[in-house]
């Protein structure tokens, strides 16, 4: 099968969070399953010297080719759109006012190339409207629902113009929305977890609104659990790590963390929980801001990897403790030192898709204490709900109290119970978090949708 991926960012090429790591890894894994996989991205500012110029299709004034690991990657060249300072805003976490006007133009180049595709898979709201223009059945994966792409009705609906139900699919409350489009115009809809299906199709809060509209679709959502690459993410080779290590010898994870104290100037006293990826409401901030200053009383300290519109929490954090919050832009260097070398690893998530940060976590020896909603319901389990399995820390309640007491809970296990700590560090490590299975069903839904076509 001939499959186009529509996409803003794919790693190692352009990421700000977990979205470019699902596309590689799942492109990858559809690769490896035997199947052709095309990516199609933006050129942005800083990806000049990959590819091929070749003739543009749509608004692109060219088509750059290029291939990485068996992936034909084609970067869109549309200066007008991506001759700028980073993906989404000129700083992580910010988006330009005419956010509408550039992605809307993506699309139109990514439904001039569709045709020569059996199936175009779309991931999030920036490349959701394709569906809109795209003669290729179409499948759209919501990674984060809560990122929508919006702009002034009229003018968006003109660049959408060829599909006769534009402007109904497009109308948000007087503007366009562009994920709405989508998953009113895509063949199929899937997310990132079952958890994650249910309740984008029940809660407004998770689903931006648009959980009638995802409630009432002809083909339900399919929840599809996200993996990682575990070949490019394991310890027993990892290169950037300073030792080596796997779950039947963890004596290397010390080296990593005497590294990251000394990246981040902590004196190794407490107990280093991480955080990476966009600071953000979505991730439960406001439930750790009123017991922080207590949780740091207890030893605990906090290395926060990535930027978002909540990065002034985690600032002020650090700003009154300097020695037990540190906070940094978002690389994969230090993301990968924070998976190794912390103790554990921190996601309180008012809800959340998938869940990547605590799978590599694992990965990498790093038990999580995890808010158990959407993918994280499917993959952390509680160290008091079944030991055999367990591999983590649970909690539900979102109130402030339930992660202090998860904390403390982890804390306590580290430091006194080192056997069991190491328990869950062993089942972490050893589970499957591959992308395989999640290849093989996305395959299975795309055999679906064109039999349906």
């Amino acid at each position: 099968m001939n499959v186009l991926f529509v996409v803003a960012e794919m790693a190692p090429f352009a990421t700000s969070g977990g979205l470019g790591d699902a596309t590689t890894g799942i492109a990858h894994a559809l690769h490896r399953l035997g199947e052709q996989v095309t990516v199609l991205m933006p050129r942005y500012q800083f990806l000049e010297g990959f590819g091929e110029a070749r003739p543009g299709e749509g608004p692109a004034r060219s088509i750059f080719h290029h291939v990485e690991a068996g992936i034909r990657v084609l970067f869109v060249d549309d200066p007008d759109s991506f001759d700028r300072p980073g993906i989404y805003g000129p700083e992580p976490g910010s988006a330009y006012e005419d956010e509408w006007r550039r992605w809307g133009r993506f699309c139109q180049t990514a439904a001039a190339v569709s045709g020569q595709f059996d199936i175009v898979h779309l991931h999030d709201a920036q490349a959701a409207p394709t569906a809109l223009l795209s003669s290729t059945p179409t499948v759209l994966t919501l990674h984060n629902a809560a990122y929508t792409v919006s702009g002034p009705l009229d003018e968006t609906v003109a660049l959408f113009d060829n599909h006769p139900a534009a402007l109904e699919m497009l109308e948000w409350y007087g503007e366009a929305n562009y994920l709405k489009a989508g998953i009113l115009a895509a063949d199929q809809v899937s997310t990132v977890s079952a958890g994650y299906a249910r309740q984008i199709a029940e809660d407004p809060e998770v689903s931006s609104g648009l959980n009638d509209f995802i409630a009432g679709l002809e083909h339900p959502v399919v929840g599809i659990l996200n993996g990682i690459e575990v070949r490019r993410f394991d310890p027993r080779i990892d290169e950037s790590i300073p030792v080596p290590f796997g779950p039947d010898d963890l004596t290397g994870r010390s080296a990593a963390r005497e590294r990251l104290l000394a990246r981040t100037g902590f004196d190794g006293s407490g107990v280093v929980f991480g955080m990476v990826g966009r600071m953000t409401g979505q991730k439960g901030l406001e439930l750790l801001d009123p017991i922080i200053d207590q949780l740091i009383g207890s030893g605990f300290r906090l290395v926060a990897v990535g930027n978002g519109d909540e990065d002034y929490l985690v600032d002020g954090w650090a700003a009154r403790a300097p020695g037990a919050v540190w906070h940094a832009p978002y690389s994969e260097e230090l993301a990968r030192l924070v998976w190794a070398g912390g103790d554990s690893f921190l996601m309180p998530s008012r809800f959340e898709p998938g869940g990547l940060g605590n799978l590599y976590a694992m990965r990498y020896g790093a038990p999580p204490v995890v808010r158990l909603t959407g993918g994280l319901a499917s993959t952390v389990v509680d160290a008091s709900a079944d030991p055999a399995l367990a591999n983590g820390f649970g909690f539900e309640e979102y109130s402030s109290e339930a992660p202090r007491d998860a904390v403390e809970r982890a804390m306590a296990v580290f430091r006194g119970q080192p056997g069991v700590w190491a328990a869950l560090q062993q089942v972490g490590m050893r589970a499957d978090w591959g992308w395989d299975p999640a290849a093989r069903r996305y395959l299975d839904l795309y055999h679906d949708v064109l039999a349906r076509a």
